[in-house]
């Protein structure tokens, strides 16, 4: 039945009794009158009354059909509070999609919607027929009733159905009061929407949980409501001991360098409306004293609209990355075996003080600092020994300074002082003879004692250089220069240094032009046996025919060396004097031919195979050549060369060691790499002759190599009474200028025919 059809029944219905109590009373009146008053006899009177009673009729039937009406309408708009526009009100409720009714307290089912009845599968004359008293079984409506009589403004029941078999079993419905009393506003909860809401915030729970950073929510007035694990270890609290607490207290943040406290990141995200990232170095503190390093991110809550609901913290615990990145940047500026400041980190702070002293005009000192014989301490006795060294020199050099200045190690045995602040060159003469006195001198190794003594070379801004780079070079060349003059030395930078450093150069430069050029010649030096005179080898020598002038090769074999051509030079010699040495081989068959070689080409791998492919092209064989090694780099890198040494030896090549003397050989070293000849340095033959003993060593000389069993060459013989001691006292053979300067191969010819006539001569 619709809405229409009840309106037309109940004017009906109104119509009715109006009119049933318009014939009462006019019946009640008539009776009255007639009767009583007796007056039925008048027939015009009667007539009257009948018009009469017909008005009342009339009258009684509009009065009660006019306040039905108006009861009905006020009473269905107080019942459903749709106001004067009810009526489309009621069809918009109707019609909505949201499963929603509204219920009287007794049960009525007023109006209900389309998507009421959809989910219900139930036709809507049919729902508000029964009302929800007859939809739901009676243990269900006790509830409704129960839920009134406790007067509570909202609440979630369920109630089971009863007259709607295989429909939906149970419904899950939500209550609010409404403005009108006595009138229920009901709206169905969809069951697996609910479910799958809650298996979202278990979901979120969970992720929450497992996620690795550390994850902190407070409400708006910044109290925690919620932390998760990771935050519950970092924090060492859980989140019920701290729920309710303002965040600041229990999260106090802080700058890592400076300790200052940071303002409170999560009130700032909640003003601003956005998202706060703290970029800067982040700790915070837990209640047990622990110290962590955090990065950390804040973002308001937002529920519906612009409306906040608090703000959440998210943190990453950096601790052990923060410390390995300042582990990686200290290794990075630092020195790994003695923990100084590097090259890298020298440089910055150099630039610094560049501004510094620029800024405030005042001088400063750069000291390049070099152990002397360091690497003969390192080969000897082992990498050990020389990094322990190294470490404590370290120490000594930072103890001699102030904590204003810089210690560096750049590399090797080199160090580097940055003397801030400095007055003028006496100040700084002090400083370095500080700096001798306490790093020099004795240091103890593993029960070894070694003695130590630097080189230094000293550059001053702004009269040395005005940057770093130009301060380093000075400083460098500086040193050098003091490496030159002596051990134990200092030198201060001065223009002059850069001269020499460009004649080197120059120098250099010339070599490389003269070796292409082949302006290089081969001499030769004969070795004469002590006893007969007669010569058995012959040395090779390198001279270099600059121009109208002859240089010898101690002038120039540094210069070759740190040119880089010096192996190239030596090759390029050996190949002038070989093809000579096989045209004396022709008439002096026991001839020998000396060739002297740098640890360069003992280390170059490819020169062994060289010199044999040019003693190959001559048919030549390695036991007709004595290859000269100098004794000082012999044991600077004895343990490197040992394997070659043996490998030339086992070819037939005979070894000799050249300068015997300066480097204070060990004799087990002597036996060990097995030598076939030792030469004695000729500052050793010089003494020969002088004051009472001064020809000792020369013995001792000879000695050791009657000893060792080894042949013993005297070198640098100028007069004959040197040459007869040493005869005398069992030296093996002889050479110097007393029997002949190098001379180039044409001259060769005459020294040999001379020596072999004077000992076939009676």
């Amino acid at each position: 039945m619709n809405r229409l059809t009840q309106k037309l029944l109940l004017s009906f219905f109104f119509l009715l009794v109006g009119l049933s109590f318009g014939i009462q009373i006019s019946q009640f009146v008539e009776n009255w009158l007639f009767t009583e008053a007796g007056h039925y006899g008048n027939e015009s009177l009667i007539e009257l009354f009948n018009y009469f009673s017909l008005a009342i009729t009339g009258f009684v039937m509009a009065v009660v059909l006019g306040a039905g009406v108006i009861y009905l309408a006020r009473k269905k708009q107080q019942e459903i509070g749709f106001g004067e526009h009810g009526e489309l009100y009621y069809e918009v409720f109707r019609e909505s999609l949201n499963a929603q009714f509204l219920v009287c307290e007794n049960g009525t089912l007023y109006a209900v919607s389309q998507g009421f009845c959809g989910q219900l599968e139930v036709q809507e004359e049919d729902l508000t027929a029964v009302g929800l008293k007859g939809l739901i079984d009676e243990r269900s409506f006790e509830r409704f009733m129960l839920w009134q009589s406790e007067g509570e403004d909202f609440e979630l029941l369920s109630f089971k159905l009863s007259n709607f078999e295989g429909k939906q079993k149970e419904l899950v419905v939500s209550l609010n009061h409404t403005h009108l009393a006595g009138v229920y506003l009901g709206q169905l909860v969809d069951v697996d929407k609910q479910s799958e809401l809650q298996k979202q915030h278990e979901l979120l729970a969970i992720t929450l949980s497992s996620v690795g950073d550390g994850v902190i929510c407070t409400d708006i007035n910044n109290r925690i409501t919620f932390m998760n694990p990771v935050a519950e270890a970092v924090l060492a609290l859980l989140t019920d001991e701290v729920k309710g607490q303002d965040f600041e207290e229990v999260v106090p943040l802080y700058q890592e360098d400076s300790k200052e406290p940071i303002d409170d990141p999560m009130r700032q995200s909640m003003t601003e409306l956005q998202t706060v990232c703290l970029n800067e170095l982040i700790c915070f503190r837990n209640h047990l004293g622990l110290d962590f390093a955090i990065e950390v991110c804040c973002s308001p809550i937002f529920l519906r609209g612009d409306k906040i609901a608090g703000a959440v913290l998210v943190f990453q615990d950096v601790t052990e990355s923060r410390l390995l990145r300042k582990k990686m940047n200290h290794l990075a500026h630092h020195d790994a075996l003695t923990g100084l400041p590097n090259r890298l980190l020298l440089q910055d702070r150099l630039v610094q003080s560049c501004k510094r002293a620029k800024r405030h005009k005042h001088q400063f000192a750069l000291i390049f600092l070099d152990l002397n014989k360091f690497k003969a301490i390192n080969d000897s006795l082992g990498h050990d020994n020389g990094d322990e060294l190294l470490k404590q020199v370290a120490k000594r050099l930072t103890a001699s300074i102030r904590a204003c200045d810089t210690v560096s190690r750049i590399g090797g045995d080199e160090f580097v002082l940055l003397i801030d602040s400095m007055e003028d060159r006496r100040h700084v003469r002090l400083v370095v003879d500080k700096v001798f006195q306490a790093s020099g001198g004795h240091y103890e190794l593993r029960a070894t004692q070694v003695n130590v003594s630097f080189s230094a070379g000293v550059a001053l801004y702004p009269d040395d250089g005005e940057n770093a780079d130009s301060l380093m070079k000075s400083a460098d060349t500086a040193m050098y220069r003091a490496k030159k003059v002596g051990h134990s030395n200092y030198q201060f930078y001065c223009p002059e240094l850069d001269k020499e450093a460009e004649l080197y150069l120059e120098k250099e430069t010339a070599m490389i032009k003269a070796l292409h050029q082949k302006a290089f010649l081969a001499h030769f030096q004969p070795i004469l046996n002590a006893q007969t005179l007669v010569i058995e080898k012959l040395e090779v020598l390198a001279r270099w025919q600059c121009g109208d002038e002859l240089i010898v090769a101690e002038q120039f074999v540094d210069v070759a060396e740190s040119a880089g051509i010096n192996g190239h030079l030596s090759m390029y010699v050996f190949e002038l004097a070989i093809p000579q040495f096989v045209i004396w081989l022709e008439r002096y068959p026991d001839l020998q031919l000396c060739l002297n070689l740098s640890i360069k080409h003992l280390l170059n791998g490819m020169f062994s195979e060289q010199l044999m492919a040019l003693l190959d092209k001559h048919q030549l064989k390695p036991q007709q050549f004595e290859l000269e090694i100098a004794e000082q780099p012999l044991l600077e890198r004895a343990d490197e060369l040992k394997a070659t040494l043996d490998s030339l030896r086992q070819q037939g090549f005979h070894l000799a060691i050249d300068d015997f003397g300066v480097g204070h050989t060990n004799p087990s070293l002597l036996r060990e790499l097995h030598f076939d000849s030792i030469k004695i340095d000729p500052s050793f033959i010089n003494e020969i002759g002088g004051a009472e003993h001064q020809d000792d060593l020369a013995m001792v000389m000879i000695n050791i190599a009657k000893s060792l069993g080894v042949n013993c060459i005297a070198e640098g013989v100028e007069c004959e009474m040197q040459a007869k001691a040493l005869a005398a006292n069992g030296c093996d053979q002889l050479q110097g200028h007393f029997f002949s300067k190098p001379v180039p191969s044409s001259e060769v010819n005459l020294l040999l025919e001379k020596s072999f006539k004077q000992s076939r001569e009676p």
